[in-house]
């Protein structure tokens, strides 16, 4: 926190057994970014006292305790309007006590002065709520909207005004989150207001509270729900909620999976079900994004998108569209077609090498039309700056 607050420093907090996406995103936007950058992880050690074989579940409960927040400060985002700072894990929701006392370095204050480790553990728990609200607020996309409601004596939890849409993310390996999110762009491009979160991150008591709500959920491998939707799915099948526990509330459902797997967006079609079971009013049919499709996803979200302004009614197309800040400038030289000042052979992206292709082959039966173009690519790296060592990626322009 405090190189943050020199405004010039790329700073992320990540735990990969957690949230490996996240991690991932915030090595490369900090590899991307071009000042300093700080990232600082959460790893289990033998030294804490528990089998290695539970880091995870261990890093889990960190990480729901409140104990290590998941967040990334890019700088970057400042100059494109955005708020810089992105808080991945939103929500409080483990016992920290628990964690706690599964390390030896805070078991052995516990078992030596009991009433001294529990005055310990009061004040640590409020550091964490404290810090929680902290970040909370420094998330927000609308600091200053935030601020009235303050001021007028309103609440969050009090509600959502007509105009405002609550969208609702499952996602394991992040495209259902993305897609989230890019549709919160696209709604308040259309004069909307709107929230993003993942399902677990939405308190739960909320939701008959929204007037509008949109799920973007996917299913994992054989019918799986992700790990940021499996909580809000056990607590909706509560015997205990009525059939009226939703009314007001209106929504709709898409989902992302793969066709070829017999429970193909089981997990969006059991949201969708279950919603409408408990009173919600559905205004619009499922969507679906099939990862076999020509587009993968994007040939069901594109269609189900047109579909999704109309019920809204709102334009299919923004009133205002925002032009993005160019990826490359480009500088005219004079010359002749067929004599260009520049070969295309020497055409390449910003920080690429060009290299001798060496071998090109089809993995796949051309006889079967087999629906995907699988290649071996051999590439000569001798004599060049390139290197690459076993894992690593290479990106082919």
């Amino acid at each position: 926190r405090l190189a943050m607050t020199y405004k010039t420093v790329y700073v992320a907090s990540i735990c990969v057994h957690v949230n490996p996406q996240q991690a991932v995103r915030a090595m490369l936007e900090a590899d991307a970014y071009p000042g300093p950058s700080l990232i600082v992880a959460y790893c289990p050690c033998i030294s804490q006292g528990y089998p290695l074989a539970e880091s995870i579940q261990h890093c889990q409960l960190a990480v729901d305790s409140g104990y290590w927040p998941l967040f990334r400060y890019n700088p970057d985002l400042v100059a494109s309007g955005n708020n810089p700072f992105q808080l991945d894990s939103k929500k409080v929701k483990g016992d920290l006590f628990k964690l706690l006392a599964q390390e030896n370095r805070f078991a052995a204050v516990m078992r030596r002065d009991p009433k001294h480790a529990q005055e310990l553990d009061d004040k640590l728990k409020r550091s964490v709520m404290q810090s929680n609200q902290l970040m909370q607020v420094m998330d927000k996309e609308d600091l200053e909207g935030q601020f009235h409601k303050l001021v007028e004596g309103l609440s969050d939890g009090g509600g959502t005004d007509l105009g405002s849409v609550t969208v609702l993310y499952g996602s394991e390996s992040g495209n259902a989150e993305e897609q989230a999110k890019n549709l919160l762009h696209d709604i308040r491009a259309r004069g909307l207001k709107g929230q993003v979160s993942a399902l677990d991150d939405f308190e739960f008591n909320d939701l008959p509270g929204q007037k509008i709500v949109v799920l973007v959920v996917s299913t994992c491998g054989l019918g799986e729900f992700p790990q940021n939707c499996k909580n809000t799915w056990l607590k909706l099948q509560s015997q205990e909620l009525s059939m009226s526990w939703l009314n007001g509330v209106k929504f709709c459902v898409f989902g992302l999976g793969d066709s070829t797997y017999c429970q193909f967006c089981v997990a969006a079609e059991s949201f969708d079900v279950r919603l409408g079971e408990l009173g919600a009013e559905r205004i619009l049919k499922r969507g679906v994004g099939d990862d076999r499709d020509e587009d993968k996803y994007y040939t069901g979200w594109e269609n189900w998108l047109p579909e999704l302004w109309t019920a809204l009614h709102v334009p299919q197309v923004p009133p205002v569209r925002a032009v993005p800040e160019p990826s490359y400038r480009v500088d005219a030289s004079p010359g002749l077609a067929s004599a260009p000042p520049v070969a295309d052979d020497e055409l390449a992206p910003p920080g690429a090498t060009r290299l001798v292709l060496l071998k090109n082959m089809l993995l796949t039966p051309e006889a079967m039309a087999y629906d995907r173009d699988i290649r071996h690519y051999e590439f000569k790296i001798e004599g060049t700056s390139v290197s690459y060592k076993t894992g690593d990626s290479m990106a082919v322009w």
